[in-house]
């Protein structure tokens, strides 16, 4: 039976928010915010990975915000950030 390999965890920190990174099996990387579990998202490489849930978190936590749902203070500046836009 061939061993399975472990996946490998990380945590990156980019404008003071948490990044938790894991390596797929079929290669890329799925990663999420631990501040806002349901956000979730992939990349084939770590840079676009980033970007993605980069965009994720942005969309994720607007979406919050119009259903008038609880946002977690340390991504508030999140929001803040994207009404300048």
């Amino acid at each position: 039976m061939p061993k399975r390999m472990q996946a490998k965890k990380f945590r990156v920190t980019k404008e003071g928010i948490t990044y938790e990174f894991e390596t797929a099996a079929e290669g890329g990387y799925v990663v999420s915010v631990p501040a806002y579990p349901s956000c979730a998202t992939q990349g084939d490489t770590f840079e676009e990975a980033l970007a993605n849930i980069e965009d994720a978190l942005v969309e994720c936590l607007s979406a919050a915000r119009d259903l008038k749902l609880p946002v977690p203070e340390e991504l508030e500046p999140v929001l803040r950030q994207t009404s300048k836009l």
